[in-house]
């Protein structure tokens, strides 16, 4: 059964914005970050997605949202094992509650939508912040064996315009990055290289504003 942990320990990085990051076998062991990858979806359930320059972001990537704000999109019972168990147990837990606990230092209530992102060759997504009532972001890397040269590595950039991002994270086997969002929460994805041997797959976790 896979669950992430919630009394995992995440290590607090201040700059350029405040964010937790999650070693290998923290939320995940490795052997449930290998099963969730050995079982990803397959690219044609994902959805392809470009989104050219004049918008707040250009990016080219394939999605699944999964849930959305209390809704369900996809049957839990279609699903591996492994997969239904963490993501019914995402949605039904205190773990948003809990994270946002640890990001923000409040307990304001959020709602979550659930999705899965896939990176092929040449992905990517360009530097932005999040929408405003967006509470917190977290990227669930499922990457075994990643290699530098491979590229689509997370940055985080102090401002818009900064020449070199100020901290960088590799994608891993479980490893994970979650961040609050800010007006200057600046971040990408940078390109996945074509000598990739695999796509870029991680599960994203969205809290938002509660209208309720």
């Amino acid at each position: 059964m896979s669950e992430l942990d919630i009394t995992a320990t995440g290590t607090t990085v201040d700059k350029p914005f405040p964010h937790l990051v999650f070693a290998e076998d923290t939320l995940l062991t490795r052997a449930e970050a290998d099963q969730l990858t050995a079982t990803f979806p397959h690219w044609s359930a994902l959805t392809s997605s470009t989104r050219t320059q004049g918008s707040d972001k250009s990016y080219s990537m394939n999605t699944l949202l999964l849930h959305d704000r209390g809704r369900w999109l996809v049957r839990l019972e279609q699903l591996p094992d492994c997969w239904s168990n963490l993501l019914s147990g995402l949605v039904e837990s205190s773990y948003r509650d809990w994270l946002v606990s640890r990001l923000c230092g409040t307990h304001d209530r959020v709602e979550l939508e659930v999705r899965l992102s896939e990176y092929p060759r040449g992905g990517w997504m360009s530097r932005h912040t999040d929408r405003p009532d967006k509470v917190f972001s977290q990227n669930i890397y499922l990457c075994p064996e990643w290699q530098p040269t491979w590229g689509g590595e997370l940055r985080l950039y102090h401002h818009e315009t900064a020449a070199h991002p100020q901290a960088t994270y590799r994608p891993g086997a479980g490893t994970s990055v979650a961040f609050m969002r800010s007006d200057r929460s600046w971040h990408e994805v940078a390109a996945v290289s074509d000598t990739a041997a695999a796509p870029r797959r991680a599960l994203l976790l969205h809290g938002y504003r509660s209208t309720m």
